[in-house]
């Protein structure tokens, strides 16, 4: 059909800056879902970058398997993850055998995944343009005006030639650059949650299941049916925390994220030699990094993790991914956030390609985004860092926290894939309402810590314990028996010091106007 020539043709229907993992997933739900759309991918870097991001949770391995396919790729080329397991100290103790051990006994029941995401996002590139996507990379976006749907037009340089071209969607995956938002000033940072990262790639780990750990930890030989050594470990202390995660190439992923408020990592040095020596400060990290290297031009420093947009979408864009917001990795759920979001926005695509009207849609997503991201951080990360040190506070935190993951976002999305992917976590009544109670329990376990830090009971039991998770944890109500088990933890440590003066509240961040991330920076876990 020839079109009237005063209403202008598009180039695209749907251009989609950055090829990673959100960009990738946003292109293939569109062709899969629609042939006849017309996508363009235009990619920055020549070759991608491993990222913060190489562990998922459950949410997040729904979403690679069930919803992109990805089972087999991933069971051949990544590493299966055996849970998150955390490890607790005091300042006395150097001896690894001593430290107090929390995490499952048994294998998880649901697919997670320790990945090599330069590997994945390469992967699933590859898969869209085998499936119809255009690509274009190195490509540089110079400049886009968002006109409306049908009308926006984007500029970009690639192998010394710039082009204009029209699109009918313009979709922001391009990571923390946040093209859009920067462009609209909706970046907003989070000054409640004044948290940093540093983090480097290392050779010559020792792995916590090898017989040489065992023979000088002799307390690794006993203990959980699940690897060690495959599961994320992470090492605990007040104000900070640091993952330790392999991956399939041998080497390992290690950094440490804090609060400044509480705690200050060694500042002098390459960020690697900083990294290790934070590392071996640990007993744990000590036993596994004695003689590791780091991997040379592979470390990162991030500073302010959290921000968010106050707007993700509106008349012929959309953004998602790190492009949108981030949060905390503590609990992996980055990829989570990325699942949600890209499967939403490629909803209401698909109606807008098909000629309905998404102005509701479009107003629906944007107050579910700012709901759900600060539900998630009140319920979850807003002062965490003063509990999460202490090994019987962080018991309690772990079995509330993912017992209420997974009766609600792991079982949703498992049961319901294509309702509960389509809006974002903690939405409606019931998700504001559980939200409610996280925020809730949250505050308390936080206050218990500043009591029992008043009272030297502080860590009283980060030391020769082996706090096991003998149930497994399912995407069913079975979840609410830990439910009720974090809950009577809680409750225990409240009455043990219900009688103590707490110290002061968690100090002002040092720097009240928080920079929002440069588009130098690299990507956390989104794409």
């Amino acid at each position: 059909m020839v079109m009237p020539a005063e209403i202008p043709t598009v180039d695209y229907d749907v251009v989609i800056f950055g090829g990673a993992f959100s960009g990738s997933a946003l292109a293939l739900l569109l062709k899969r879902a629609r042939p006849e759309t017309r996508i363009l991918i235009l990619e920055k870097s020549e070759a991608f970058d491993r990222k913060i991001g190489e562990s998922t949770s459950e949410v997040a391995g729904c979403f690679i398997t069930r919803i992109l396919g990805f089972s087999h790729y991933l069971a051949r080329e990544h590493y299966q993850k055996h849970g998150l397991r955390m490890w607790f100290n005091t300042e006395e103790n150097d001896c690894p055998n001593c430290c107090t051990e929390l995490g499952p006994y048994f294998q998880a029941r649901f697919p997670t995944y320790q990945l090599d995401r330069s590997k994945l996002d390469q992967h699933m590139l590859e898969t869209a343009v085998e499936e119809g996507c255009e690509l274009v990379r190195p490509a540089s976006v110079k400049r886009f005006e968002l006109k409306g749907a049908g009308m926006n037009e984007v500029t970009y340089k690639a192998d010394g030639e710039t082009h204009t071209i029209r699109a009918g969607w313009v979709a922001d995956c391009s990571g923390k650059a946040a093209l859009i938002a920067r462009h609209r000033g909706t970046i907003e940072p989070l000054p409640e949650h004044p948290v940093h990262s540093m983090w480097v790639r290392f050779r010559n780990v020792r792995s916590l299941d090898s017989d040489e750990a065992r023979r000088l930890v002799p307390g690794l030989a006993d203990g959980p049916i699940v690897s060690r050594g495959s599961a994320t470990n992470h090492l605990m202390g007040r104000g900070w925390w640091s993952w330790i995660i392999p991956l399939p190439n041998g080497e390992f992923s290690a950094g440490v994220t804090w609060d400044e408020r509480l705690f200050t990592p060694p500042s002098e040095g390459r960020v690697g030699q900083r990294v290790l020596a934070h590392l071996k400060s640990h007993p744990i990290g000590r036993l596994m990094f004695e003689n590791a290297e780091p991997v040379e031009y592979d470390a990162r420093i991030y500073k302010k993790l959290p921000y968010y947009s106050t707007e993700v979408c509106g008349d012929g864009w959309v953004t998602m991914g790190d492009a949108a917001g981030f949060m905390d990795p503590l609990y992996s759920q980055g990829l989570d956030y990325c699942a949600h979001g890209t499967y939403a926005a490629h909803k209401i695509l698909l109606k807008a390609l098909d000629g309905e009207c998404v102005k509701e849609p479009l107003a629906q997503h944007n107050q579910q985004f700012g709901e759900s991201y600060h539900r998630w951080f009140r319920s979850l990360y807003l002062n965490k860092y003063q509990y999460i040190g202490d090994a019987d506070l962080m018991r309690a935190a772990f079995l509330l926290d993912l017992a209420t993951y997974f009766v609600g976002p792991v079982q949703l999305v498992y049961r319901c894939p294509d309702k509960e992917y389509s809006k974002m976590p903690y939405d409606g009544p019931v998700g504001a309402g559980v939200a409610r109670f996280m925020a809730f329990y949250n505050r308390r376990l936080e206050r218990v810590a500043r009591k029992r830090i008043a009272n030297g009971s502080y860590g009283r039991h980060n030391l020769k314990r082996r706090m096991f998770i003998r149930k497994t944890f399912e995407g069913s109500p079975k979840a609410l028996g830990h439910l009720v088990t974090g809950i009577r933890i809680w409750l225990w440590l409240e009455l043990r010091n219900a009688f103590t003066r707490p110290i002061d509240d968690m100090p002002e961040p040092t720097e009240k106007a928080m920079p929002a991330p440069t588009a130098k920076q690299p990507a956390m876990s989104g794409g």
